[in-house]
């Protein structure tokens, strides 16, 4: 019985672990996130929401995210008609069925009673051991699809003021965008700050082979990718933090965002 109650104690200790980990990747997410105009809604294997943006609760017709965080998804905000549907569609996903649902619309009920309809982009997280253990979407109202273009020009001028170096490659890894922070470390390390429509491999030799297996999962499999690099450039070896995020054009993979925090402080002001 001991024993129980040990292993019982640890797999709540790895729980709490994860969610703080989860918390805090979401927090580096915040100044994106707050701008973000859709739902974004994590649930765990039992569908019980465990993060939604506050965007999200007041499409739902909530005043604070907190009204619904800890509550059952399909119970709170699935129509009564749509559950057992949209149930089945979450157990395949948590099956690691995500080929099939990665994109997926469905209507969902505010807290008025009142039906929106959503299209969804859907991701799957993982424990250490390989296990699905939550899962994580983000949607916009189908009627706002002509919004999308002007929240992407939002963003773009948000990202200007971000203190990440922030670049966006197409499918061909040519360079479409770059914020300030990536221009100007660019410079610092005497590297081309003149980049748009050139192939990011070109233009950083030094990249390895890794990376680029790395963007063809994001590209392939639309799943998010974080990673820790180190390099060593101008006699610094400069280590940061990556995150590669897939931007979609219906159920297609078009363009890569990439986040890049710096570790090593040496290119800070």
């Amino acid at each position: 019985m001991e024993e129980e109650v040990k292993k019982l104690k640890n797999i709540i200790l790895f729980k709490d672990i994860e969610i703080k980990k989860l918390k805090e990747e979401l927090e580096n997410f915040k100044n994106i996130v707050s701008y973000f105009p859709g739902i974004i809604v994590i649930l765990n294997r039992y569908g019980i929401i465990e993060y939604i943006n506050e965007n999200g609760a007041k499409i739902l017709g909530y005043y604070s995210k907190d009204e619904l965080t800890g509550e059952n998804w399909f119970d709170r905000c699935i129509p009564e008609d749509m559950r057992d549907n949209l149930k089945f569609v979450f157990n395949k996903i948590m099956e690691g069925h995500i080929e099939e649902y990665s994109y997926y619309e469905n209507p969902v009920e505010t807290k008025y009673k009142t039906l929106k309809f959503i299209g969804w982009r859907n991701f799957y997280l993982k424990d250490e051991k390989g296990n699905i253990i939550k899962t994580i979407s983000y949607g916009m109202e189908i009627i706002q699809k002509d919004l999308i273009k002007e929240t992407e020009k939002r963003l773009i001028r948000i990202f200007d003021f971000l203190p990440e170096a922030i670049h966006i490659i197409d499918r061909d890894y040519k360079i479409i965008y770059c914020n300030n922070t990536f221009r100007k470390w660019n410079k610092i390390l005497g590297f081309e700050t003149e980049i748009i429509d050139k192939k990011i491999f070109d233009v950083f030799i030094f990249l390895s082979e890794k990376v680029k297996e790395e963007y063809e999962i994001v590209f392939n499999k639309g799943e998010i990718l974080i990673t820790k690099e180190k390099n060593l450039i101008k006699d610094m070896e400069i280590e940061t933090e990556t995150r590669k995020i897939p931007i979609f054009e219906k159920d297609k993979v078009i363009h890569v965002i990439t986040l890049i925090r710096e570790i090593t402080n040496f290119l800070s002001d």
